[in-house]
């Protein structure tokens, strides 16, 4: 009987083969929030012509 329950679980099956390890997940790219973005064009903006 307990035989019959490994089988039908599939613990007793040569089939089943056990993962070394996971996936490493993808790290998160940094975001850019529109205060970066302000930021960054200002700082990149050529200077006012002064009339």
């Amino acid at each position: 009987m307990e035989q019959e329950i490994r089988n039908a679980v599939g613990l007793g099956s040569p089939e089943l083969v056990i993962e070394s390890k996971p996936k490493p997940e993808p790290e998160p790219k940094p975001t850019v929030t529109i205060y970066d973005f302000g930021a960054l064009l200002s700082k990149h903006e050529p200077p006012k012509k002064q009339k």
